[in-house]
């Protein structure tokens, strides 16, 4: 199940441009798998229970103390608790991303209802804003999760506004905006 979680981040992280040469990192975290893909830690816990609020802290101070700056995807073999999900969203700005290991099993992008998702560059979020008129687009445009699947296979940090294609065999294609935060629960 790890390399076959391992094949699937490596597409994600091809798909984002970015390295995808694999190592096997030595770390001294109990029970955990350290890799590396490029420049992105990657961390697979193999408690079979779920995750605590402080593992998750100990393994962003291990990221911090051995200057993982790029990214880091911690895999878990159970679904996190509501705690733990709120301590990953608060590390959301550090590319932090959780990945329960059954969701890595496939790569659900490619399925035929998985509407193209894609992270507007600088230029076109001006130009975004400037079309619609925006003055406040983190009001103005609907939200989503930094920890919601497409936003994680992205690699896209609250601040980030998404362009999702939509389809429809009566109307054909039609673009759609969300702009990431940190937590949708959050008013």
């Amino acid at each position: 199940m790890e390399e076959k979680a391992l094949e699937t981040l490596r597409t994600f992280l091809g798909r984002r441009k970015l390295d995808t040469t694999t190592a096997v990192v030595r770390g001294e975290l109990p029970n955990v798998n350290l890799y590396t893909i490029g420049s992105v830690l990657v961390l697979f816990s193999q408690k079979d229970k779920g995750l605590l609020d402080k593992d998750i802290r100990t393994f962003v101070k291990f990221a911090a103390d051995n200057s993982y700056t790029n990214g880091m995807i911690i895999v878990s073999m159970a679904k996190p608790s509501a705690n733990v999900l709120r301590v990953i969203k608060s590390f959301a700005k550090e590319h932090v991303q959780f990945f329960w290991i059954w969701h890595l099993q496939n790569d659900w992008t490619t399925h035929r209802y998985s509407m193209p998702h894609r992270i507007l560059n600088q230029d076109e979020t001006t130009a975004l804003i400037k079309r619609y008129k925006l003055t406040n687009p983190a009001e103005q445009i609907p939200s989503i999760d930094s920890q919601d699947y497409q936003a994680r296979v992205l690699g896209a940090i609250p601040g980030d506004i998404l362009e999702i294609q939509r389809h429809s065999d009566v109307a054909g294609p039609a673009m759609y905006y969300r702009y990431c935060v940190e937590d949708v629960n959050v008013a």
